[in-house]
């Protein structure tokens, strides 16, 4: 996954009993017994040849990948909802069925009032990609992903909120223009910088479908002069230069 180094790689089966907690609601855990035909975790980032991060924010030791095997892909929304919120690590959870695939990927930060427990800030769940034959989109987004392309490695939340971002920013990229410039770009060394170019990111992506779900005139005048201004903030943010 994501062309890891091996040296990271566990390929542990993971018992379906075992991956099903008690405390689930019964419907839930019929669901997922359903939905599910296997479970491995396949890679494991731990060590500290990549740092930990254990501060008041966050607890972050491994980066653990999931392959999810399930009946159909329609339940993988579901599937992601439920287990992001169940695993504590960052996680990225692959999933598929006989014809698609997609990765769900989450940050997460320790609860302030509870810090054994994690609050979910962002979720992505990417779209499906067809499984046996080409899909340029499943290249593409597997570009980015790739280990060896990844530039902040300096901790293992700059590093996984780094795939994050990218994933996100490739399966919303008609949103802005300059994406791939974005991609391409040096700015994920500079973490304040990226931190301000994501949040601005996800802000115009939000207002997009705004637009797209407003009724009134008026609506669509606000928004999209909202817009104009975030495209004008992100581009600034990110130095990009029209070619």
């Amino acid at each position: 996954m994501f062309d890891l180094p091996d040296t990271y790689k566990v390929d542990v089966k993971v018992a379906l009993k075992d991956f099903i907690p008690n405390d689930l609601k019964p419907n839930d855990k019929k669901r997922i017994k359903d939905a599910v035909k296997s479970v491995r975790l396949d890679y494991q980032i731990a060590g500290e040849e990549i740092p930990s991060v254990n501060n008041e924010e966050y607890r972050c030791q491994v980066i653990q990948f999931y392959d999810i095997e399930v009946v159909n892909i329609k339940d993988a929304n579901f599937l992601a909802s439920t287990y992001q919120n169940l695993i504590k690590p960052l996680c990225v959870i692959h999933m598929h069925d006989t014809k698609d695939e997609v990765y769900s990927m989450a940050v997460k930060r320790l609860s302030q009032t509870d810090d054994m427990q994690i609050v979910v800030e962002q979720t992505l769940l990417t779209d499906k990609y067809m499984l046996g034959i080409p899909d340029s989109n499943r290249d593409r987004f597997m570009a980015y992903m790739n280990y060896s392309t990844v530039k902040n490695k300096i901790d293992k939340v700059q590093l996984y909120k780094e795939w994050f971002y990218k994933a996100y920013m490739v399966v919303n990229e008609k949103a802005y223009i300059h994406t791939d410039k974005l991609l391409d770009g040096n700015t994920w060394y500079d973490l304040d910088r990226t931190a301000r170019i994501c949040q601005k990111y996800v802000e115009l992506v939000t207002s997009r479908g705004r637009l797209k779900a407003a009724v009134t005139n008026a609506e669509k005048i606000k928004l999209n002069k909202e817009i104009k201004t975030e495209i004008y903030q992100l581009t600034e943010l990110g130095g990009v230069q029209d070619d």
